[in-house]
């Protein structure tokens, strides 16, 4: 990072928190957990695959208290996920200007909010946003590079909830509704799709000859949402396509959108002319997506969003996870499968990602063999087709 973009963070940092301060002195503390609180905010600032493994919380917040209403806060690709979504009263799109996002969640007399994860921004947002309490994640058991100073100080001020490092993560996110008087540990991640998006993906697939649950749709994305820190080769992605079309006479619908172009290219080039697929780079909205994903019978995917729009939906997934710690996020069950390179530990999870070993994250994520996924495919083909078949 450059000296002028390390002083605009320092500048705005010491302007944020000035101003939660300042709400502290004028309205007090945020400690005071409601009894019975009537809205309640969520502020996940992390990306696609981070908020869905926040849904969870809108599960158990609606079983505890039905009537609260539950706003959300984070970026714009987030709105479109949960758009339409049955337990969200409102989402407020996170802009670059913080005195009016906090303008507009001050609208919302916010009773109880919750920081999904440590951020200063995020928790000053809530203070100064006018939550009568915030729960703010404390980090135990290791150290995390986002737990920083400033935050540390302010979460002083407002209900510390502990976050184990290592932890399953939705799990973790859980423990932030203990304040409330809310127990659970039902991660059950909770996505819903529109009556237009579901119309459209059927159209699709009848236009191009593809039963879903009847043939064997592999649904597969070589690309990793801009972080470059998890791809795995787009080779190596075909050379599993081609294995799924030759072995199990699989149809292989590629996924995609806007700068996944370039992955998706280089990973049709290396595929086998033998190797028929659907490719489906921009052809999809978000929701439609969501539509998409819930058809497949397999996904397989580097630690990216849509792995996670798979879970949700109760999809079989292979997250092919590089450097990513496997305990922290990727999806668990029956017919989900983690494939993990030889390693050590980890070079980073969700509470450590600051890029301090560009190296070992490299070398993790070439560690992973073509001959290792395929291997597990093996293992989950005849559970998946058990499985469809006892659904349908």
């Amino acid at each position: 990072m450059s000296n002028m973009k390390k002083n605009y963070w320092h500048l705005r940092s010491a302007t944020i928190i000035a101003f939660a301060l300042l709400h502290i002195v004028i309205f007090g503390t945020r400690k005071k957990a409601p009894a019975n609180p009537k809205n309640i905010a969520i502020v996940q600032g992390a990306k696609l695959g981070d908020m869905v493994c926040t849904t969870p919380l809108f599960r158990a917040i609606q079983r505890a208290y039905p009537t609260s209403r539950i706003i959300v806060i984070g970026d714009a690709v987030n709105q479109k996920l949960l758009r339409g979504h049955p337990a969200i009263a409102r989402y407020i799109v996170w802009q670059k200007n913080f005195r009016a996002t906090a303008r507009a969640l001050r609208r919302e007399r916010i009773d109880y909010g919750l920081v999904a994860l440590p951020s200063l921004e995020s928790l000053a947002l809530l203070v100064c946003g006018g939550a009568r309490a915030v729960a703010a994640p404390i980090v135990i058991g290791g150290i995390s590079p986002f737990e920083t100073r400033l935050y540390s100080f302010l979460r002083g001020f407002a209900i510390a909830v502990p976050h184990r490092y290592g932890g399953y993560v939705p799990r973790e996110y859980l423990r932030l509704l203990e304040p409330i008087g809310i127990q659970s540990d039902n991660t059950k991640k909770w996505l819903t799709v529109s009556k237009e998006a579901q119309a459209h993906v059927t159209s699709f697939f009848a236009e191009i000859g593809l039963v879903p649950r009847h043939d064997l749709l592999i649904g597969i994305t070589p690309a990793v949402g801009g972080n470059p820190r998890k791809r795995w080769s787009p080779a190596k992605f075909s050379a599993v396509a081609d294995y799924l079309a030759e072995r199990y006479s699989a149809k292989i619908i590629v996924v995609g959108s806007g700068r996944d172009k370039d992955d998706i290219e280089n990973m049709l080039r290396s595929l086998s002319p033998r190797t028929k697929i659907v490719n489906t780079l921009d052809l999809f909205s978000l929701d439609e997506l969501k539509a998409l994903i819930a058809s497949f019978s397999l996904f397989i995917s580097a630690d990216t969003g849509p792995i996670y729009i798979a879970e949700a939906f109760d999809i079989p997934t292979i997250d092919i996870v590089g450097p990513m710690d496997e305990n922290a996020q990727p999806p668990r069950g029956k017919l989900h499968r983690v494939v993990v390179p030889t390693r050590t530990r980890p070079a980073f999870g969700i509470l450590n990602h600051d890029g301090s070993n560009p190296e070992e994250e490299l070398r993790q994520s070439k560690a992973t063999t073509v001959e290792m996924v395929c291997k597990v495919v093996d293992e989950l083909v005849p559970l998946i087709r058990a499985h469809f078949s006892a659904t349908t």
